[in-house]
């Protein structure tokens, strides 16, 4: 059964459940945790000069919308959230791909701008001050970069044991694709957070 009819009969079964007076199933509380899926069909996507806007077909309406990308970090064209500025999810992009001409060079467009991993492949100086840590690094793709952390512990993911995924205080993601091979100085200053 489509994905789209169990959204239909869920809803008719809360329809039913709310008749008979269960309140387990509120209509309006099960609409709200649905996910909206964005397709050519309903959506379209425009650059908008430094940010992507997302016009509803249905309504006209445009809002300015900001891709996240879910796990795992690799897969950057399929399961794509598009949130609000105020961080509210107004849909799902299942795969990029359904979109074609403007739309989707739009997306790649912001996945790119707002996506872009620059890999770490030396640390040279991190200095922590009030709870906020600020990292003096060498990266392939441009030589030096400076970046600060407010959650040091918290902005340090695991991929796995020894690749791991660093975001600024600004959203900007820095890896770090194997700890071990990282040279000794480097491995110190990082091991304290590890």
């Amino acid at each position: 059964m489509p994905a789209d009819d169990l959204m239909t009969n869920d809803i008719q079964a809360a329809d039913v459940a709310g008749s008979r007076g269960s309140g387990l199933f509120d209509r309006e509380a099960l609409a709200a945790t649905q996910v909206r899926y964005l397709t050519p069909g309903n959506s379209e996507f425009r650059d908008g000069g430094g940010s992507l806007i997302l016009r509803n077909r249905e309504t006209g309406e445009d809002c300015r919308v900001i891709l996240h990308l879910l796990f795992p970090y690799g897969e950057t064209r399929k399961l794509v959230s598009a949130m609000n500025p105020e961080q509210e999810e107004v849909g799902m992009i299942r795969d990029i791909d359904e979109f074609s001409g403007e739309s989707l060079a739009a997306i790649e467009k912001e996945i790119k701008r707002r996506h872009f991993v620059r890999v770490i492949s030396k640390i040279l100086e991190i200095k922590d001050k009030n709870g906020i840590t600020t990292w003096k690094v060498e990266t392939e793709e441009n030589g030096r970069a400076e970046f600060a952390l407010k959650d040091t512990y918290g902005s340090i993911f695991r991929v796995t044991d020894t690749r791991l995924i660093i975001t600024d205080i600004d959203g900007n993601r820095f890896e770090i694709r194997d700890a071990d091979k990282l040279d000794k100085a480097s491995r110190r200053k990082i091991e304290l957070y590890l």
